[in-house]
């Protein structure tokens, strides 16, 4: 007696005897290859819906990492403006107090003009430190931010900002060393 055994694949039926062994272990081969296929796309798939949803919060948390670092970027530039305007506002009014006290018209001629040169860089501070607060504000709005192209203007402003505030650092360090000179060099 022969006995058929029937394996589908793909709307195919393969029938073989039950002899024909090759025939059929190809057959089952085919078969258990195919269902393994199967289930690796479905366990895939399963995966990377897994990993898009997890990783959408993730993308949003980089984004609102960057944005708090920029925000305390900006917030470390206002400090640092806040400490240059009062090193300027000391120089300043202590140039003030030599000018009053200088004998010497030459040298209360050159206190006077550090003076107004102070005067001048605490304007220069003050606009800095209101761009700062005016790019912290900016940098705070979701919807400016959405755009890449404004966000990537951002930047490069901010970065701006920050080598102003290194430059301003330096020229108060110039200020300052040239106050000291001048009142060393004081007659007395």
């Amino acid at each position: 007696m022969i006995h058929y055994r029937t394996i589908r694949r793909r709307g195919t039926v393969f029938v073989g005897e039950e002899g024909d062994i090759k025939h059929r272990r190809v057959a089952e081969n085919q078969l258990i290859n195919e269902r393994h296929d199967m289930r690796f796309l479905i366990a895939s798939i399963f995966l990377a819906g897994i990993f898009f949803a997890g990783s959408v919060p993730v993308f949003g948390q980089q984004d609102g990492q960057r944005q708090m670092q920029q925000m305390q970027q900006m917030n470390q530039m206002q400090d640092n403006i806040n400490r240059m305007m009062e090193r300027t506002r000391t120089m300043t009014r202590d140039m003030a107090h030599q000018v009053e006290q200088s004998q010497n018209e030459q040298m209360r001629n050159q206190f006077q003009m550090m003076h107004r040169f102070g005067e001048q860089l605490e304007i220069t501070l003050g606009n800095m430190k209101n761009t700062a607060e005016r790019c912290e504000l900016m940098l705070q709005n979701r919807d400016m931010m959405r755009n890449q192209d404004m966000e990537r203007d951002m930047q490069r402003m901010q970065r701006h900002l920050s080598e102003m505030n290194e430059a301003m650092d330096e020229t108060i360090q110039t200020m300052e060393r040239m106050t000291r000179r001048l009142r060393e060099h004081q007659p007395d």
